[in-house]
């Protein structure tokens, strides 16, 4: 059986789930290669047998550039296997629902899909955050057992087993196991402040251009400008650049003597509550204690850029 593992990441979550995943399937099933999601076209896929994909969460749903891929498959890719994992800050959402469903209607075989914790380095966001320190060596010793298990399906599916073709809960079963399928924030588009481009600081290196998920960066002209207005506000952009030619009003940061005088952002309660939930149901393990979440400080106030680097 011929395998690959597909990942995108920004900041190295995914990343890590995905290495985890490959050394798991070819403790079961030999060889087994990984791949960022760039380095990848839809020829390169059809040699395969098994096809994982990986992706951060964003809003409650996957990166829009691996949403994409999945949708572009191509015909040749019917009938082939695949399984879904994916890594967040809170409750998955309906990520679930979107990357298995845009696999089905592909007609590819689903043969599973998993999810885990990762540490939150978004502007905006607490540091430390609520789930930094995920994933952790618990998590990854999960992932490669992930990684076996998918292994092993898609073995026993290809023999005819197909009882154990999973199906994904729906309703309240859904909901209990992966949180409402929304967000405060109304999803990812326009779910933030409005990045701007400082052409004096700008150097034209173009990693913002090249690293943007969705392509929406366009050095073809002087200045560079933005495509369209339909920005995903993920801001690895504005984290990457060497020079911070990627500048926003980002909100001031809620200080920690505030807490008790003023509600939380809804963004955050959000996440806050999500979290305290799957806490409760055994889901989620704390590493970092609620009075050390970093309130008073944001993730773009920790370092100077670049506060990111290319995964």
């Amino acid at each position: 059986m011929k395998s690959i593992v597909i990942y995108y990441s920004q900041t190295g979550n995914t990343k890590l789930v995905a290495v985890a995943i490959q050394k798991g399937i070819r403790r079961r099933a030999g060889r087994c290669d990984l791949a960022k999601l760039k380095e990848i076209n839809q020829v390169d896929l059809e040699k395969y047998d098994l096809i994982g994909i990986g992706s951060p969460v964003w809003a409650s749903e996957p990166a829009p550039n691996v949403l994409a891929f999945i949708e572009s498959f191509s015909p040749s890719l019917k009938g082939k296997h695949s399984f879904f994992f994916c890594v967040h800050g809170t409750l998955p959402g309906h990520v679930m629902q979107k990357a298995v469903t845009a696999l089905k209607q592909k007609g590819v075989i689903v043969v599973g899909w998993g999810d885990w914790y990762g540490s939150v380095f978004l502007a905006r966001h607490p540091k430390p955050y609520f789930t930094d320190g995920h994933p952790d060596s618990i998590d990854l010793n999960e992932a490669e057992n992930f990684g076996i298990q998918m292994a092993e399906n898609s073995l026993k599916i290809a023999q005819g087993a197909n009882e154990l073709i999973p199906k994904l809960p729906e309703g309240k079963e859904y909901i209990e196991r992966y949180g409402e399928d929304g967000h405060p924030h109304g999803g990812t588009v326009s779910g933030g402040p409005e990045l701007k481009i400082n052409v004096e600081k700008c150097t034209r290196c173009m990693l913002c251009a090249e690293n943007c998920p969705i392509n929406n960066i366009d050095f073809s002209v002087t200045p560079p400008v933005f495509k369209t207005q339909n920005c995903y506000r993920c801001y690895f952009c504005e984290g990457l650049c060497p020079a911070g030619a990627l500048e926003v009003e980002f909100d001031k940061p809620l200080q920690f003597e505030q807490l008790n005088k003023a509600p939380l952002p809804s963004g955050q309660k959000f996440n806050q509550q999500g979290l305290a939930y799957a806490e409760a149901k055994g889901r989620f393990r704390r590493l970092v204690p609620l009075e050390k979440i970093g309130w008073d400080t944001t993730c773009e106030k920790v370092s100077k850029h670049p506060r990111l680097k290319i995964i």
